[in-house]
């Protein structure tokens, strides 16, 4: 009798201390944030992940009255700032702007040296997308995705086509697309995009993936063909190009996208304040507009969402990393 007394006691001390510490946090959502705010952005300053970052930082100074400081953290691929946050205190207070590319391929191709693994974050939020552009070098003589594949086939290895770089995206769009049609071009990496864009502009290299804001310009002046675009519908400014999906690669899409996350252990209600506050800033005309002019689309998903599409990705890019042998430690 007396040890059903002490288990139920037992019992009912657990339960309010439980509710004692979900009531606490949502305290701490309630006055969060009352400090500065840490972004970390795991690339060097000016590129689109940066921007972005910028922006939406800018926003959030703005909607909260607090300082929020972007810092880069660039280094291995990505890694170097996000074993930062993989480590920081799970208090709200310091989060991560990634690609989502980047954030779930890198456990993968640095398994003994990317510094964290998915199970270390918490999404917060993602909040921009962009499709890229399959273009080749105008005098190769294909004008759609089937004559391409075609060309592929009758020479195997005989075509190749260009990236800013070992598991870049533009690379691993190619390597989705070789998978998806069956077809053998070899993988010319380069250092940066610029470097890639001017050898298939000079005939050195004959296929590449780009941003639309990298392609528009060189399609439109007859330096690049555009064949198709690797989302799941036209793109505005480009309505005449074709998605790859609809010229018979079934199912094919590769989107850019970029999320925000904090350390796994972060409380589930300032994680849910944290998104509120990012969705309030995308909502913000000028926020649009900023991300309109560098080729992005803002999109609102919940932490459950961007939870989800981590995983959809992983499992994504999990086959494939092992098909081509892609290891970079």
């Amino acid at each position: 009798m007396i040890m059903q007394i002490l288990l139920s006691v037992s019992r009912l001390t657990l339960t309010f201390g439980l509710i004692a510490s979900a009531l606490s946090f949502v305290a701490q959502a309630q006055e969060f944030p009352s400090r500065t705010l840490q972004v970390i952005v795991p690339f060097t300053a000016g590129g689109p992940t940066d921007a972005m970052a910028r922006v939406v930082g800018r926003e959030l100074a703005r909607l909260t009255n607090q300082p929020v400081i972007v810092e880069n953290r660039p280094g291995a691929g990505g890694n170097v700032g996000s074993a930062q946050v993989a480590r920081a205190e799970p208090d709200g207070y310091t989060m991560i702007v990634n690609g989502g590319l980047t954030h779930t391929l890198n456990p993968q191709i640095f398994a003994k040296t990317s510094g964290y693994a998915l199970k270390d974050f918490k999404a917060v939020a993602a909040f921009a997308k962009s499709p890229m552009v399959l273009t080749v070098n105008p005098d190769l003589g294909v004008n759609d995705v089937q004559q391409l594949v075609a060309l592929a086939k009758a020479k195997p290895g005989g075509l190749s086509f260009a990236s800013g770089g070992q598991a870049s995206n533009p690379h691993m769009a190619a390597e989705l697309f070789r998978a998806s049609t069956q077809t053998d071009m070899l993988h010319i990496p380069y250092k940066g995009t610029a470097d890639s864009v001017k050898d298939i502009v000079s005939g050195r290299v004959q296929v590449g993936f780009f941003s639309p804001q990298v392609a528009e310009p060189l399609i439109q002046a007859g330096r690049l063909k555009a064949l198709g675009v690797t989302s799941t519908t036209r793109i505005k400014g480009l309505d005449s190009i074709p998605t790859i999906a609809e010229q018979g690669v079934k199912e094919f899409v590769f989107e850019s996208w970029y999320i925000v996350l904090v350390p796994a252990k972060t409380p589930g209600p300032i994680v849910a304040k944290l998104n509120q506050l990012i969705n309030q800033a995308l909502d913000n005309p000028e926020t649009q507009k900023a991300f309109l002019s560098i080729g992005l689309d803002v999109i609102h998903a919940t932490p459950e969402q961007t939870e989800a599409s981590i995983l959809a990705e992983q499992n994504k890019w999990s086959d494939l990393v092992r098909k081509i042998g892609l290891q970079l430690d």
